[in-house]
């Protein structure tokens, strides 16, 4: 498994040429100043690729001319950190905080409110920051490029230090008998990433296993460290890393080659001389012999500790230019440890040791290969090293499974072939940067077939073998990790964190505390400041007549096969089938429903009549590009009250291998052994894990969740699907397995049962005419041995009540959620809600929660459904948050906005409803459509209410939004002191590991 840390002025250019960029363009030959490096066909991208060399600037260029109208453009800057205060990162944010050409507060969000992108972001790794934009739009990709290009290179960061202050890090205080605390946008963003053990642990395992060099340090910053970053290395780190001649710029897509270069060139490049520094990343020298550590990471006081630790080994190997080795040591972490019968996760599972076991393989210009055991203990680790070592000296010796392996590479192929993305060029950025930086070759990233042939080799020789003892078993540069969980530390760390801030104000003099409120009242001066017409007319917009009025419509045929219903969404697939087998889920009792989410988390994975659980992963792997099963919901009407709850069974193959997938979907559905008690508590077990794991991780979600639990029916049944409460049912079925498994088995036989029939079936496939034969027959042979019994769909009655609860956790942070469904106070839906919902998220909420209040991120949802919701991301508040959201209708009120304003919030609009989707994703969407029963006219209806909106329209919406705010239904993930000081806002307060 990888692991992945992630306008204008065209009257400068000439006119289109009919010639193909191999036609027009020669090796050695000068377009507007670049050089062209080299050019070729890549197969893996079907396209001409040319690689361009900026001769004055020495700035690199690379072109994919696909014939994709979805055109990318993308600037990296190679950046390596020397410390923890989370420079680049700090960074990424602050450019895109106003520039020469562009002086505005912030140019992102002002194309975040009114350009058509289909991809608009920028991201820091370890060794890179990157600024991708993406448009199908030809004026609107120019326009995205001109301000990202002045962003990075002419950002106001040198002239305005309030950007570095808002972005990273300043000390505030309000007033004199204040307390001074530490505020910042990436400060509370890293303070909510580093709330995730596994985001501590990966931070522990590079400080010691590159404590050298840049990968060592945490690029993003880490919480306590991040306040040492002063404004003077800062600004330096600017000039040093964000030069032309150390960024490699990806333009991919149909837009005109020579429009491009010419833009780039005379705007941008043609302005620098080459640098006089070559950026480079040392390596890190390797250890004499492995390492060992402990560390903790926090949970609640009080929160238990037994099966909390985090077990894990891990090895430097290699380089990602070695295109063949990365290929190969991914196929080792899925064959020794993440296939359902890898030797490492069997003998791990018989000692015992951990609830879920995963490998990874992180690519840098040096590698780590990872593996991590979670819900152990810390006396589990001599075991764990014994076993791990022990498992590696048999798997040297004898081997791995010829199938096992046959099938994993399959899987590979596949995926890789597919390429099952509408983001194209993104897919493309990441495939060639690590190549592009440390070979100076981004072919080597996109050519993946030579090397994967060579993979292929380990079929019918020891290249695993040799790869397991020359990488693992004989590398010394390796760390044994333990992290283990210390409740109170995140109170221990407050503590020192208060206890530096009130040394720093002691210290201040009566003038520097009167300088420090002044800044501050500065700051949040300037952030409360709208920006003047003259800076935002700056920004270059487009006009709402580039918008077409047309609605992307995308159908299906109601067809019928052996008597099941099928919807054909008739596209070119390449000859792959993609599948969508629909059992509706109300035949299940009520009692039960949780049952059908265990279910689908079981089915793949368990032994059949004819398969052990590893044979059937091989097969899979083999036949198919993808098995899973889960759960989904239509709304019929968009009314809540017309839930369409279904079991899916999703895989796709190709046309050939039609005929194994559904008799491999047969042999999930109907002879999977649901009484294997042993493989059951195994992954019942493994599933609390990943389920632990993630509500660690994703507090949003859950309190989102929660909410919607409230007072909807599809939020009753998210919650005892995903929420909280099938975490707490999963958690009670591992801990009393054995006391329950009589029970447990019975309920996932009688639900699969109640399932898997032939009238409780809906069928669904995109794929062309030509191939639906191919897809029929398999369907036929399904279709035999499905039971016919009669359906009788159950009346489910869910309790609804108010809650309001705050929900305890050891985040540093919080995630503050207000909502309500807006139909139940008699309001009907409108395209305009959609366009308010932009003015919400980009200006208001994005402002006060986000740039004024210090969260990561702040915006709001208003669904066709009747769900409005008010979120909050990695927040250092909680109440002040609440009361931003009550204060919308007040915003509302003296809401004002001329027609360009207007456009540009339309604009943003329709970008977020036009974006670029792949053939499955515009079957899956007919499906929707049908169920839903949504009609073109429909579509038509709300794009016109939303490119006819008017700024009298947003603020008649004031009502609107303030009686859904008046029910006064939160629900707040968050920090277990920050929850308890704020207790008297809740209904009830509770720990999630309860």
């Amino acid at each position: 498994m990888r692991k992945t840390a992630l306008f204008l002025v065209l009257a400068l250019f000439v006119a289109f040429s009919a010639c193909t960029p191999k036609e027009k363009y020669q090796t050695g030959e000068k377009y507007h100043g670049f050089t062209l490096v080299e050019k070729k066909f890549v197969d893996e991208v079907n396209a001409d690729c040319l690689l361009f060399k900026h001769d004055k600037s020495g700035a690199r260029l690379l072109k994919i001319a696909a014939d994709d109208p979805n055109k990318l453009f993308n600037i990296a800057f190679k950046t390596a950190p020397q410390n923890d205060y989370g420079t680049p990162h700090i960074m990424e944010h602050s450019v895109l905080n106003g520039s020469k050409n562009f002086p505005v507060k912030s140019p992102f969000d002002v194309l975040m409110k009114g350009s058509l992108n289909t991809f608009l972001n920028a991201m820091t790794g370890s060794d890179i920051t990157t600024y991708p934009v993406a448009s199908m739009n030809e004026k609107d990709y120019f326009n995205l490029m001109h301000v990202y290009l002045d962003a990075v290179l002419n950002p106001l960061i040198y002239e305005d230090p309030k950007i570095f202050m808002q972005e990273g890090w300043h000390h505030e205080l309000e007033s004199e008998d204040g307390d001074v605390s530490y505020k910042g946008v990436v400060y509370n963003e890293m303070k909510g990433a580093y709330s995730s053990p596994g985001r501590e642990l990966d931070y522990q395992i590079n400080k010691i296993l590159f404590p050298d060099n840049t990968y060592g340090v945490s690029s993003g910053g880490y919480p306590t460290e991040i306040p040492k970053l002063t404004y003077q290395a800062f600004v330096d780190f600017h000039k040093k890393y964000y030069h032309p001649g150390n960024s490699y710029i990806l333009l991919y897509g149909d837009a005109d080659l020579d429009k491009e270069l010419a833009f780039i060139d005379t705007e941008y490049l043609a302005n620098y001389d080459q640098p006089t520094e070559n950026i480079k990343i040392r390596e890190q020298k390797p250890f004499d012999k492995m390492k060992e550590a402990v560390k903790p990471y926090a949970v609640p006081e009080g929160a238990p500790t037994e099966d909390q630790t985090f077990l894990s080994m891990s090895f430097v190997v290699g380089s990602s230019v070695d295109r063949t080795q990365a290929m190969v040591c991914d196929v080792l972490s899925e064959a020794l440890v993440n296939h359902e019968s890898a030797p490492l996760r069997l003998a791990l599972q018989k000692a015992g040791i951990g609830r879920d076991i995963n490998a990874s393989f992180n690519e840098a210009k040096q590698n780590v290969f990872q593996i991590t055991v979670q819900n152990a203990n810390p006396e589990d680790k001599d075991a764990f090293k014994e076993i791990v070592f022990a498992t590696l000296d048999s798997v040297a010796k004898t081997g791995f499974d010829r199938t096992t392996v046959e099938g994993i590479l399959n899987r590979m192929e596949f995926n890789m072939k597919e390429g099952n993305t509408p983001q194209k060029g993104l897919m493309y950025l990441m495939q060639s940067y690590q190549t592009w930086f440390f070979a100076d070759d981004p072919f080597l990233g996109l050519e993946f077939n030579a090397p994967l042939e060579e993979a292929k080799k380990a079929l019918d020789s020891d290249m695993l073998q040799t790869a397991v003892t020359n990488y693992l078993i004989n590398n010394p540069h390796a760390l044994l990790m333990v992290l283990e969980p210390e409740p109170g530390l995140q109170a221990k760390i407050t503590e020192a964190t208060n206890a530096e801030l009130a040394a720093y104000q002691k210290g201040l003099s009566k003038e520097d505390k009167e300088k420090l409120i002044a800044e501050t009242n500065e700051l949040i001066e300037h952030q409360k400041r709208e920006d003047t017409p003259e800076a935002l007319a700056t920004i270059p917009m487009l006009e709402r007549s580039d918008i077409s009025p047309d609605v992307e419509w995308f159908s299906v045929d109601e067809k019928e096969v052996d008597g099941i219903d099928v919807l054909h969404h008739n596209a070119f697939t390449n000859d792959i089938l993609y599948s969508n087998l629909y059992f509706d889920v109300r035949v299940v009792p009520q009692e039960l429903i949780p049952y059908a989410k265990l279910l689908s988390s079981l089915l793949g994975k368990l032994n059949t009549e004819n398969y052990s659980y590893g044979e059937l992963d091989n097969a899979l792997n083999i036949q198919t590009g993808g098995f899973s099963t889960y759960l989904t919901e239509y709304l019929e009407g968009h009314a809540d009250d017309h839930m369409l709850p279904k079991f899916v069974v999703y895989s796709k193959a190709t046309t050939q291998k039609a005929d194994k997938m559904f008799e491999l979907t047969d042999e999930i559905i109907k002879n999977s052994k649901l009484d294997d008690t042993e493989r059951l508590k195994e992954l019942i077990s493994r599933h609390q894990a990943r389920i632990d794991s993630d509500i660690k991780n994703n507090g949003l979600n859950y309190a989102m969740t929660r909410l919607r639990s409230y007072y909807s029916q599809m939020g009753m049944y998210s919650e005892k699907t995903g929420g909280l409460d099938y975490y707490r049912f999963v958690s009670d079925l591992s801990e009393n397995f054995n006391a329950k498994s009589a029970e447990i088995v019975a309920n996932l036989q009688k639900t699969a049962a109640l399932l898997f029939t032939k009238e409780n079936l809906i069928a669904t496939v995109t794929c062309s005419d030509k191939d639906f034969k191919a897809y029929s027959g398999g369907l036929e042979a399904l279709a035999s041995v499905l039971p016919d019994d009669n359906v009788e769909m159950q009346d489910w009655k869910f309790d609804f009540a108010k809650k309001n609860e705050g929900l305890k956790s050891a985040s540093k942070v919080q995630y503050v959620v207000k909502g309500y469904d807006f139909k139940k106070l008699g309001y009907e839906y409108s395209g305009k809600m959609r366009v308010l919902n932009q003015v919400l998220s980009t200006d208001w909420l994005q402002n006060q929660v986000r740039v004024i209040g210090g969260a990561y991120g702040g915006f709001a949802g208003i669904s066709s459904s009747g769900n409005v919701y008010f979120a909050s991301y990695r927040d250092p508040n909680l109440k002040e948050t609440i009361e931003n959201y009550d204060n919308t209708p007040g915003y509302l009120e003296t809401f004002e906005a001329d027609d360009k304003e207007m456009t540009r919030y339309i604009i943003g609009t329709i970008s977020r409803m036009d974006q670029p989707k792949t053939p499955s994703q515009e079957g899956n969407l007919a499906v929707q459509y049908y169920f839903e029963k949504t009609t073109p006219e429909e579509l038509k209806a709300e794009r016109e209410a939303v490119l006819s909106t008017t700024a009298d329209d947003i603020k008649g919406m004031k009502k609107f939004v303030a009686d859904v705010l008046s029910q006064d239904a939160i629900c707040v993930y968050g920090n277990d002191e920050k929850v308890d000081e704020n207790a008297d806002i809740f209904g009830e307060v509770i720990s999630i590991t309860e």
